[in-house]
């Protein structure tokens, strides 16, 4: 992902309807902190593309003695997540970053745990394998991954499904929150369904890769208990644990 392809334009829009677009987005938060262990006392948690904030504020509530380390590659993604979790102090830690790129990777075991949510298929196919390969020596042993993404499906009826899926869970979302179709109407604008709008892959930021291969790439790289825990319109959520010893 390089900084010309994300625009800050589209962190703007994020902002403005990600709680229309994001299907079931408080069950995915909810369900991301249900998956890692309470730490016994300090512990740090790595957040790859943390956004606005919204992932870290229930990861810190949850977790009293966590300190969330938030990357992310937007200044007003990082501006909004410092404003949000103030009430935090130093328990919150932004940095900005391109996750593409490798100078923020680690060989030290660092981390009790790393999310992500909607940012690993900005990644191609090798890009993610590396990142997988990368982020193993970063979590401590018995640490935990947890990775909520966009998937491509195998055949052209499973990417209908998908698209449809996610236009109706988003005139659901604009219907249940405003009485309107107005976000949908938004979504459309913007063409923000991949499955319904592909890119040209010349210029794609989006490069969703299969759920089953990616499964395969974050056991390949050392994790064990990879498991599937909810999917719909094409986001999937699923986790991995780096073996204890």
């Amino acid at each position: 992902m390089n900084d010309f392809l994300w625009q800050e334009r589209d962190s703007q829009d994020f902002i403005d309807y990600g709680r229309y677009f994001v299907p079931q987005r408080k069950y995915q938060r909810q369900t991301i902190a249900d998956l890692i262990p309470p730490p016994n006392g300090p512990a740090h948690i790595l957040e790859l593309s943390c956004g606005e904030g919204l992932l870290a504020e229930v990861l810190l509530n949850r977790f009293p003695t966590v300190t969330v380390h938030g990357y992310d590659i937007s200044p007003i993604m990082l501006q909004q997540a410092k404003a949000r979790l103030v009430p935090f102090g130093e328990r919150f830690v932004p940095r900005r970053f391109n996750l593409a790129e490798t100078e923020w990777r680690s060989t030290s075991p660092t981390f009790h745990a790393v999310v992500s949510s909607l940012t690993i298929h900005h990644l191609d196919g090798a890009q993610k394998q590396q990142l997988f390969h990368d982020l193993f020596p970063m979590l401590l042993p018995g640490g935990t991954l947890v990775i909520v993404d966009l998937v491509a499906p195998t055949r052209d009826q499973g990417t209908a499904v998908a698209a449809q899926a996610w236009d109706d869970a988003v005139r659901q979302r604009s219907q249940q929150l405003d009485g309107n179709d107005d976000a949908l109407d938004r979504f459309e604008q913007l063409k923000w369904n991949l499955y319904r709008y592909p890119e040209d892959p010349a210029i794609a930021i989006d490069k969703p890769s299969g759920l089953l291969e990616q499964l395969k790439w974050v056991e390949a790289a050392g994790f064990t208990a990879v498991d599937v825990h909810w999917a719909l319109a094409g986001h999937v959520l699923y986790s991995a644990i780096r073996p204890e010893a």
